[in-house]
């Protein structure tokens, strides 16, 4: 098949969405489908169009990624890119007829000339969601708006969704009154970006790692911090323990509240900020970590959602600490392929960091588990397939009606 992504996000360098989709594109790619991607933003490259993983990747706003924005430039700047986009994608449709399309946006002012001009081509035209609507769209009047358009005007003209959880399966299937088909394309990763393998650590020094963003509601970093504290000053733990915090620390704010937490947590001078990494850097501080770790309040977004860093985690076979939340029970078991905690417990946490590295080298086993759950379950290439038979079915049942 001919299949065209239109996202606004960063590539390849742009986080957890951005590697599920290169994960599942990659996979696409290697069942012989040819992939392309729109980008509606500007990126950190210049270049106009590259190439990844076999994936085609067309920037329609390019030059270097710039600061930011109001919202009214940036309404204007993407309405500019989505003009852009579409006669691109009329003369790839003219090249090699498109068989669908998939919008990976969620702002109705970008979905609906899509969705109108795939209409107007005869194109079918896939959404992706992999979080709660009500939780990660603008807060307040205009964000009631949004959704009641978005659910009444917007998704009725998707002839397809694929979602990362069965809750949100079910959300959606209630709110379409499941006349629309809708497939769960669960947590990707790609092995392969873990392969590089550990190299030394000069300082002899031991790491529990953490790599997200640092908001405090959705990873509850300050759970982990408080945890951590707790653990090394109660617990008889190697004092060349550390954390390892991956992630932008660039709101002032938000950094000065996490220092004060570290401080009242004792554990100053013992937590450590990289900031944020480039993507191929990201595989190399995970794979030196000794233990990686997770602290996910129970809320909205970690019921519906599924985190995509958990995948990574899992790949590099070392123990994972992260909190049961979600549907992560579902797949995850305490002290076989993974540790456990009570979600919102600074307790329940702190015995699991000492219970991985007072006793490490069982850990260790129960991280080989883990990693056995990847390559089975979550393995790229096995949701690519998914993805890909779920897009195919609905396409050649439109070709033969």
């Amino acid at each position: 098949m001919n299949l065209v992504f239109i996202s606004g996000g960063q590539y390849p360098d742009g986080g957890a969405s951005s590697n599920r989709h290169m994960a599942y594109a990659r996979g696409l790619v290697e069942l012989n489908n040819n992939v392309t991607f729109i980008l509606l933003a500007k990126q950190q490259s210049a270049d106009a169009e590259f190439i990844n993983d076999g994936i085609n990747f067309i920037c329609v706003s390019p030059g270097n990624k710039k600061g930011k924005k109001n919202i009214i430039s940036k309404l204007y700047s993407n309405l500019g890119s989505v003009s852009k986009a579409r006669k691109k994608i009329e003369l790839l449709n003219s090249e090699d007829a498109i068989d669908a399309i998939v919008l990976l946006d969620t702002h109705i002012w970008i979905l609906y000339p899509f969705l109108k001009f795939c209409r107007k081509k005869n194109i079918k035209v896939f959404h992706e969601r992999t979080e709660y609507p009500l939780v990660v769209e603008r807060k307040g009047f205009l964000g009631i708006i949004h959704n009641r358009m978005y659910s009444k005007f917007i998704l009725p003209r998707f002839d397809g969704i694929y979602v990362i959880s069965l809750a949100l399966k079910n959300y959606f299937n209630r709110i379409t009154e499941n006349k629309i088909p809708v497939s769960i394309i669960n947590m990707v990763v790609d092995p392969l970006r873990f392969t590089s393998g550990e190299t030394p650590n000069s300082e002899n020094q031991k790491y529990l790692v953490y790599c997200g963003s640092m908001d405090l509601d959705k990873d509850g970093v300050d759970i982990l911090i408080r945890s951590f504290g707790k653990a090394i000053n109660e617990s008889e733990l190697d004092k060349d323990i550390n954390l390892m915090l991956i992630g932008d620390n660039s709101n002032v704010v938000l950094y000065e509240k996490l220092k004060r937490i570290i401080e009242e947590s004792k554990c100053t001078g013992k937590v450590i900020f990289t900031g944020l990494m480039p993507r191929q850097k990201v595989p190399e501080l995970l794979i030196n970590a000794h233990a990686l770790a997770l602290s996910r309040p129970d809320n909205k977004q970690a019921e519906f959602g599924f985190p995509t860093k958990l995948g990574e985690y899992l790949t590099t076979g070392k123990p994972v600490i992260i909190t049961r939340v979600g549907e992560i029970g579902l797949f995850l078991k305490d002290g076989e392929n993974a540790f456990l905690a009570s979600a919102g417990s600074v307790d329940s946490f702190s015995e699991k960091i000492s219970e991985v590295f007072q006793n490490y080298p069982e850990a260790l086993k129960i991280g080989s588990k883990g990693r056995e759950l990847v390559f089975n379950e979550f393995n790229y290439l096995n949701q690519a397939k998914k993805l890909s038979g779920f897009i195919e079915e609905i396409v050649q049942n439109h070709k033969v009606k």
